[in-house]
């Protein structure tokens, strides 16, 4: 196998290592008192993104072969361009809101009814204020360091730059492990891969990133705070309507279409601005991976697989 290969075969490793700890860390803190976005719980969460993913990925740079991997780090200093990210990221937002709806309708139709949400939404300003953090800045920082930081570019020198970009926006996507959001973080993390290409910098996608966590806690707080004031009006008929698939069908639509052009104007927009930043191509090995250097993809779909199961069972039986 040449050193290529093995820096493959590293950071595949890297990947199938994160939904073995998603799957097997759970267990180990079943009994772990946690209030939301308590002390406990945001040392946890945030101890959880950076020992599952960024950690693992630092100790392996301190390897031979890893030392070779960080050479090829996707961390290039941004433009003033990066103020696209903000209007870009809002857009994002939406139209993943969008195609999430159209996905749960879709779901709905085949009986399969909202899973319950995994994330806490937060009740208070502090526990949102808290959220941002826990949930916005942590995994923003953490999973942007190694997806496309580190694998992609990786990737990248051995699929051409359109294929890495769909492969390492679906891994992304994958180890969510929530069913109802599987489109939607597919097409965040290829939009991420995409604006990480152009650019060669996380940063971009850093805060794209944190922008989009941030802006869910943001609205989930919101859309709580308004159905416990409808409840408290007797409107609860009409919050409950809003789950209905053709209601979903509806709303998702309303969000697809104008702001899945927003999107597209300002990916327009930020490429057109960065396009200078970066013209030359990236260095691509010629020799062909053995399929060792993949095969622990194999062992991520499998878990990833069982995490999907898992959740479509619990919206089947209707989050019981």
């Amino acid at each position: 196998m040449s050193q290529d290969a093995k820096k493959l075969l590293a950071v595949n490793l890297l990947y199938a290592l994160i939904p073995v700890l998603l799957l097997t860390l759970p267990h180990l803190l079943k009994g772990v008192e946690m209030e939301a976005y308590g002390a406990t719980y945001s040392v946890a969460m945030v101890a959880l993104e950076f020992g599952v993913i960024a950690l693992p990925t630092i100790l392996y740079f301190l390897t031979p072969w890893g030392r070779g991997v960080a050479r090829f780090f996707w961390a290039q200093r941004p433009t003033s361009a990066i103020v696209l990210v903000i209007p870009l990221a809002i857009c994002a937002y939406f139209l993943v809101t969008g195609l999430t709806s159209l996905w749960l309708a879709i779901l709905g139709m085949l009986g399969l009814s909202v899973a319950p949400q995994t994330v806490p939404l937060p009740a208070t300003p502090g526990q949102l204020g808290v959220s941002v953090l826990v949930i916005g800045l942590a995994p923003a920082l953490c999973e942007e360091f190694f997806f496309r930081g580190t694998m992609q570019p990786v990737l990248t020198r051995h699929l051409r730059p359109w294929a890495a970009i769909v492969l390492c926006g679906c891994l992304f996507g994958m180890i969510h492990g929530q069913l109802a959001a599987l489109p939607g973080h597919v097409l965040l993390g290829m939009g991420l891969c995409l604006v990480a290409y152009w650019t060669r910098s996380i940063w971009y996608t850093a805060l794209w990133h944190f922008l989009q966590n941030s802006m869910a806690m943001v609205m989930g707080y919101l859309s709580s705070a308004l159905l416990e004031y409808a409840a408290s009006l007797g409107g609860a008929e009409a919050s409950a309507m809003a789950a209905q698939p053709l209601a979903l069908l509806a709303g998702s639509l309303m969000l697809i279409l104008p702001f899945g052009a927003g999107t597209a104007l300002f990916l327009f927009l930020l490429r057109l601005t960065t396009k200078r930043q970066n013209q030359a191509e990236l260095e691509r090995v010629q020799e062909r991976p053995c399929l060792l250097a993949w095969a622990p993809l194999a062992i991520a779909l499998a878990c990833a697989a069982y995490l999907y199961a898992t959740s479509g069972m619990a919206m089947l039986g209707g989050g019981a």
